[in-house]
């Protein structure tokens, strides 16, 4: 029986992948009650990659091939539904496992029937450079996003009821997440985050968040440039989640202006 899938969206990503499971199961402490699920989201690579996956992890890895680049949360959507296990980790092709038990993973929601997201901590180089493994809601207005950012994140000081789990890599319950809708699939990139932290939480009204704090991965992000065409999809993309939940058009604009705003001011950047 398996007690841990984890879904793994590719598209493009053969240059990560092979190093992204190298260290799944470098880390695996369950064994045979590990699941692995690869969704690729109709790669250019992807006839190679299937093949070089069968040889170097054999029937370890299940390969799942999308017949269209629906973005993100599709793509995870196609592989949860496949998960046969009641607990779902979510992972992208960039990130390294670094020091993550998958067994105290599940006890803590064994232990915890209100567990509904579970978050670790990120590093974003081999240094061990603390990244964003949390950000408050996106509907605060952008000084307190800056500066309560700031603040959480060098106290690492997480409150669930603020703040959502960085979508690199992170733990959810099958059937709270089922419950909620699974991500919406009119989001492609960006925003997913913020938006099942608010649906999974009101489909399941009791369900909290746990930061396992000790537990760390690798998201190598440092020095990554940002594209405009990025930036703006990222806007509208939490525009849209704003509005999903109800706020006023411009929540996240204004929200997001005002941030930019404090820290060229204070920091002389964004």
């Amino acid at each position: 029986m398996k007690e841990l899938s984890v879904i793994i969206v590719t598209y493009n990503s053969e240059p990560d992948i092979y190093g992204c499971l190298d260290a799944l199961f470098a880390h695996n402490d369950l064994d045979d009650a590990l699941e692995v699920i690869v969704v690729d989201n109709n790669s250019r690579d992807f006839a190679h990659m299937q093949s070089e996956l069968a040889r170097r992890y054999g029937e370890r890895v299940t390969v799942l091939r999308n017949t269209q680049n629906g973005g993100y949360g599709q793509g995870n959507n196609i592989g949860i539904r496949q998960a046969s296990s009641p607990l779902i980790l979510i992972m992208n092709p960039d990130v390294r496992i670094v020091d993550i038990s998958f067994h105290a993973v599940i006890e803590a929601y064994r232990k915890d029937d209100r567990l509904a997201i579970c978050g670790f901590q990120q590093i974003i180089n081999e240094q061990g450079k603390r990244g964003t493994s949390f950000s408050l809601l996106n509907h605060y207005n952008g000084f307190l996003r800056l500066f309560g950012g700031i603040i959480a994140k060098r106290l690492d000081c997480f409150c669930w009821r603020h703040m959502y789990f960085c979508g690199a890599c992170f733990c959810v319950r099958k059937e709270m997440f089922e419950r909620a809708g699974l991500f919406d699939e009119n989001i492609f990139l960006y925003g997913e985050e913020n938006d099942i932290h608010y649906r999974i939480h009101k489909a399941n009204p009791h369900s909290h968040d746990v930061y396992m704090r000790r537990s760390i991965y690798l998201h190598p992000t440092e020095n990554r440039p940002t594209t405009d065409r990025a930036y703006q999809l990222r806007i509208q993309s939490n525009e849209y989640v704003m509005s999903r939940q109800g706020r006023a058009p411009g929540t996240y604009i204004r929200s997001e202006e005002q941030r930019l705003k404090w820290a060229k001011r204070l920091f002389g950047n964004a």
